[in-house]
């Protein structure tokens, strides 16, 4: 029995000693989590790296990725916090970043290299929709073909429009003159309600753009521009060369979280990338279809024969010194220019 006793006893100390060490493990990892909770208070996580960024006008389908990348989290993963602001034409938006009041811009890229010639040192990092999209677009019962078509008719512009450095070259190519029409420069906001109220005959702007919205009160047609000699690429990001030396980390991060939204959206989710759009611009009436209509339209305006099979955001050398014959011939650059100056291919994997 004294051996019994002995073994119950042993197994009563036992059972207490496990007891006193599981308080003290309890004690010890409460003691720890207190710890890390203390550290995370003094040493909170990395800060968001803040980020501005401006599209060329007010909010449409060709932008959506933007905004696709804000909803879905991207741009936060990738650590930045991008200020998606909406524009006034692409060479507002070229001359914010050129003064380097905007990071990063959305704009038509054949400007940004006439930026270039007036000294500021912007170049594009990548080129989503690469091949020219400037057009007239006219009513598609007015019998306008061609842009001899035009000639004393009224059209309507806009002064920061990525139209106005092409105006003369335009027709000049087509075998006439500005004089030839009577054009008039309008606010950019009362561009499109000007022609569909039926107050002009015609309206330069971009064709995939201004189509969508444009038909729903007037079914109207274009010309473009490319085919009559006027050819650059269209839309892409642009930088300043002082942004990509001196924060080519913040810039690959930027470009290859643009690019993942844009190939999520052309894969079959242009719903969800217009959602986001509309979501994030609550103040504004936006049309769904509309926005759908000009992501459709903007996909004929991704490839060119020089991008094709090629990843997007990649630019062709051989679309950019077209690109520069056609500025030369139209006198906005001077002679001598080499593609390298206007575009790198450096984030685009």
């Amino acid at each position: 029995m004294a051996n019994l006793d002995c073994w119950a006893w042993l197994a009563s100390f036992g059972s207490r000693s496990k007891k006193r060490a599981e308080r003290r493990t309890a004690t010890h990892w409460a003691a720890m989590v207190g710890a890390v909770a203390l550290l995370q208070l003094a040493h909170p996580a990395t800060a968001q790296e803040k980020l501005t960024m401006r599209v060329d006008f007010t909010p449409a389908g060709s932008q959506s990725a933007f905004h696709l990348a804000v909803v879905k989290g991207w741009f936060k993963e990738a650590g930045l916090e991008v200020d998606v602001q909406d524009g006034r034409g692409s060479i507002n938006g070229i001359q914010l970043v050129g003064a380097g009041q905007i990071d990063f811009g959305w704009v038509s890229l054949g400007p940004s290299a006439i930026a270039r010639e007036q000294g500021m040192t912007v170049k594009s990092v990548a080129g989503v929709f690469r091949r020219g999209d400037l057009a007239v677009i006219v009513d598609e019962k007015s019998g306008i073909k061609t842009p001899k078509d035009l000639i004393g008719k009224r059209i309507v512009c806009f002064t920061a429009s990525p139209w106005f450095p092409f105006i003369d070259p335009f027709f000049k190519a087509a075998g006439m003159s500005r004089a030839d029409v009577n054009l008039a420069f309008i606010d950019p906001t009362s561009l499109f309600a000007n022609y569909a109220s039926g107050q002009s005959d015609a309206v330069m702007t971009l064709g995939p753009f201004g189509l969508p919205v444009i038909n729903v009160t007037r079914k109207s047609t274009q010309i473009i521009a490319a085919d009559y000699g006027i050819n650059f690429p269209s839309f892409g990001i642009i930088a300043t060369e002082e942004t990509i030396a001196k924060r080519p980390a913040t810039v690959q991060k930027f470009v290859k979280v643009t690019l993942r939204a844009w190939d999520y959206i052309l894969a079959g989710h242009e719903g969800e990338a217009v959602d986001a759009l509309i979501s994030l611009r609550p103040g504004i009436k936006l049309d769904r279809n509309v926005l759908l209509g000009q992501i459709e339209a903007y996909k004929d305006f991704i490839y060119t024969e020089n991008t094709k099979g090629r990843p997007t955001g990649w630019q062709s050398d051989r679309d950019w010194a077209a690109a520069i014959k056609t500025m030369e011939s139209a006198g906005v650059i001077k002679p001598g220019h080499k593609p390298e100056e206007y575009f790198t291919n450096q984030f685009i994997n």
